[in-house]
């Protein structure tokens, strides 16, 4: 696979997959998209990518694969079913996924992939729809070396830094370690910004003297600036921080690893949930704080 002319098969076209795919684009590759609803495939189609009928149609035109997709379950049906991606796929196809679905699933899909001859990444990714339109995401990358080695000019088109984590699974594992940290800033800010309300602390003022300090972070005024603003536009939904969550509680569940403090932050976006807003960004779940402080967030609708 010659990487500047490699065709490029990108399935999921949501919130991250759709900047993802674009920068195939922008960066020349010959590109065809697959999604379950059409309306983002058109769009792209429009921008010079071809439009495949199904999973399958589009792994035999495809010299690498690349999935971002919602749940363990969809990756699997869409990877495994019988217009799926194995089903099309040629012996040697390189399959990226970039979806997060903790370790089972991905050891699952791995071997399935190995019984086709098909070359499999685990490459879940950081950075938000931003870095994701940007080109900049962080990628961290589980399987063998050598197809992490081969995969890295592709994954360049979309992600500023790959990691290398370790052997399938490792990588799965990473990615949630990494939402439960962002799990426990956000709880952190939330509860910080509804106290500090109350108390006639502004947000302005606790994000300028967090950022002054020695735990400062670009976090705090991304999430932090979004809260001040009412800004909850979707960069990552409270749905999938939520599902997120669920995979890492099992993880530590399946270790003998107690989460309590995770255990309490998944009451609260299952809250948010609860209250109508589980699709807005995550900094929405300032709101299940507020109601429960007795100010609670108008329903939509």
């Amino acid at each position: 696979m010659r990487a500047m002319n490699a065709r490029i098969g990108f399935v999921g076209l949501g919130t991250m997959g759709i900047g993802m795919a674009k920068n195939f684009l922008k960066k020349g590759h010959p590109l065809v998209v697959w999604n379950r609803s059409a309306a983002p495939a058109k769009a792209l189609e429009k921008e010079g990518a071809r439009v495949a009928a199904t999973p399958r149609e589009l792994a035999a035109a495809s010299d690498v694969v690349v999935t971002s997709l919602s749940t363990p379950e969809v990756v699997e049906a869409i990877a495994t079913g019988p217009d799926g991606i194995f089903a099309g796929a040629r012996p040697g196809l390189l399959w990226i996924d970039t979806s997060t679905i903790g370790s089972v699933a991905t050891l699952r899909l791995g071997d399935a992939a190995k019984t086709r001859g098909v070359r499999y990444l685990e490459a879940p990714v950081t950075g938000s729809k931003n870095g994701a339109r940007d080109g900049t995401l962080l990628v961290m990358a589980g399987g063998e070396r050598e197809v992490f080695d081969d995969a890295l000019p592709v994954l360049g088109a979309f992600a500023s830094r790959s990691i290398y984590v370790g052997p399938l699974g490792t990588a799965a594992v990473m990615k949630l370690i990494g939402n439960t940290i962002i799990s426990f800033m956000l709880e952190g800010l939330v509860e910080g910004a509804v106290l500090g309300e109350r108390a006639g602390v502004s947000l302005d003022t606790i994000l300028e003297i967090v950022q002054a300090s020695g735990f400062s972070s670009p976090y705090w005024t991304f999430k932090g600036g979004a809260m001040l603003r009412r800004d909850f536009e979707t960069h990552f939904s409270i749905d999938w921080l939520h599902k997120d969550q669920a995979l890492a509680l099992a993880e530590g569940a399946a270790r003998r690893v107690p989460l309590p403090g995770l255990a309490a932050i998944h009451q609260v976006t299952g809250a948010v949930r609860a209250l109508g807003f589980g699709a807005e960004d995550i900094a929405a779940q300032v709101k299940a704080v507020e109601a429960a402080a007795g100010a609670p967030a108008p329903r939509r609708g």
